[in-house]
């Protein structure tokens, strides 16, 4: 049997560099970003082994397509890198240069250097829902920015009043894409079993409703299926990284090294769930008690709140609230 081929992908818009190591002979090749050129980089990475290793980073939506097209590829393995840690072993490497070429031999070197992950394709669905969610994100966003927009036109004076009426109207057409499009994306969980499911699973938790729980299964339902709870934590970028040098400790903070858009769609049900659920309100009072800063004991609540999705999804049990935090019993006078 051939041994496999190594190979680092640095994916752009239009194209992707790729240098292969076959044995000892190392070479590199440009393809175009298009289904006609990921075919024949297949080809390619294939060429003179039985199998190939791939690593490319994750690069926005550019490596997407790219991936998917990996995944389905026959002997051929693929590892998907977050951009931060990448960066890192470039500098480790003392990499001063920045190219294309650079980048894949930094990737190249990485995946002869460093444990193999394998990445695993989400299913069609959850990537559609995906998109949706993004979708509604960037609406929401531009909601704000017009409400900001007609707050400060308002405050102007009477002069920008049709600058006002064509803010009110684009409003009012943001809003009604956001109901559309929310709309779609409760449709799409409820037409396929297993995310209709989880979806009310993830509803039983407290501080979620359809719409919090969608976005935050859209994100998660594409991490790998084999990830403790742990990790899920350490994806959201909630894990708390200790400080030390010496004898001198820092307080810990999280890393903020994972996907925001987890942590923004925990921010708000662990708002709402500290206030209204007895077991989480506990929890959070007895990291105030024990001299925690309000914005600490929330990221403590989001991060314990994800450990608990976690439990609920891979144990397909609805919200315990004693799980989470056991209260006190109240004690016979």
């Amino acid at each position: 049997m051939n041994p496999a081929n190594l190979i680092g992908i640095d994916v752009s818009d239009a194209t992707f560099d790729a240098k292969r190591r076959c044995g000892d002979v190392v070479s590199h090749r440009r393809f175009d970003n298009t289904a006609a050129g990921r075919r024949q980089a297949i080809r390619w990475m294939r060429h003179g082994a039985d199998e190939a290793r791939v690593c490319l980073e994750a690069t926005g939506i550019y490596h997407l397509q790219l991936s998917l097209a990996l995944a389905e590829a026959a002997g051929i393995e693929l590892m998907v890198l977050n951009p931060r840690a990448s960066r890192r072993f470039a500098e480790a490497q003392l990499t001063r240069a920045k190219t294309d070429k650079v980048d894949a031999d930094g990737l190249l070197e990485y995946l002869k250097r460093m444990p193999f992950r394998p990445w695993t394709a989400p299913d069609e669905e959850i990537l559609e829902l995906q998109s949706i969610a993004h979708r509604l994100a960037q609406l929401g966003k531009e909601k704000r920015r017009e409400q900001s927009r007609l707050h400060a036109a308002c405050r102007a004076g009477e002069h920008t009043r049709i600058a006002q009426r064509d803010i009110g109207e684009h409003l009012r057409q943001l809003e009604s894409r956001v109901k559309a499009m929310e709309g779609e994306a409760i449709a799409l969980m409820t037409r396929h079993e297993s995310l209709a499911e989880d979806l009310r699973l993830v509803d039983t938790a407290p501080g979620f409703a359809e719409l919090s729980s969608m976005k935050l299964l859209a994100e998660i339902k594409v991490l790998p299926a084999n990830l403790r709870a742990a990790q899920w934590v350490a994806q959201a970028g909630l894990d708390p990284q200790p400080k030390e040098s010496g004898n001198k400790k820092g307080p810990r903070q999280i890393s903020k090294q994972g996907n925001s858009r987890i942590s923004s769609a925990l921010f708000y049900p662990a708002m709402t769930a500290k206030k209204h659920d007895p077991n989480v309100k506990a929890f959070y009072e007895s990291l105030i008690a024990r001299g925690k800063e309000p914005m600490q004991a929330i990221v403590a609540v989001m991060r314990k709140l994800l450990h608990a999705i976690w439990g609920m999804l891979h144990h397909r049990q609805p919200w315990d609230g004693n799980k989470f935090y056991r209260l006190n019993p109240v004690k016979s006078t």
